[in-house]
């Protein structure tokens, strides 16, 4: 079931920026950052896009203390042990060939 954010401990995109340290020598992260995990996510290694819970109220906005944690679990989670990463059309081609070369060194 859905959390609902409204019985949870708000945080203001800009107060959730302070709270997560930066990158690239910053202190902390930009509020642009939190903004894009809401909007557009970030993918996972096994490919699964992962967003940040949010809501607006008015013409501000809000994450959770709790959707901030759930975003981290949910980000954390590597499951690619389970689930190969697909290898692109390219890769196949590749390992197809080299498969191939390697049954006519056999001689098969």
């Amino acid at each position: 079931m859905a959390a609902n954010l409204l019985d949870e401990t708000p945080v203001p995109l800009a107060a959730a920026a302070r709270a997560i340290p930066g990158s690239r020598g910053a202190t902390t992260a930009n509020p642009a950052t939190i903004w894009r995990w809401c909007r557009k996510g970030t993918k996972r290694r096994d490919g699964v896009l992962v967003r940040l819970e949010f809501y607006r109220l008015g013409a501000r906005l809000f994450t959770t203390r709790e959707a901030l944690a759930r975003y981290s679990a949910r980000l954390s989670d590597d499951t690619s042990t389970d689930n190969p990463p697909t290898r692109t059309p390219s890769e196949r081609m590749r390992a197809s060939e080299r498969a191939a070369a390697e049954l006519q060194r056999m001689g098969a």
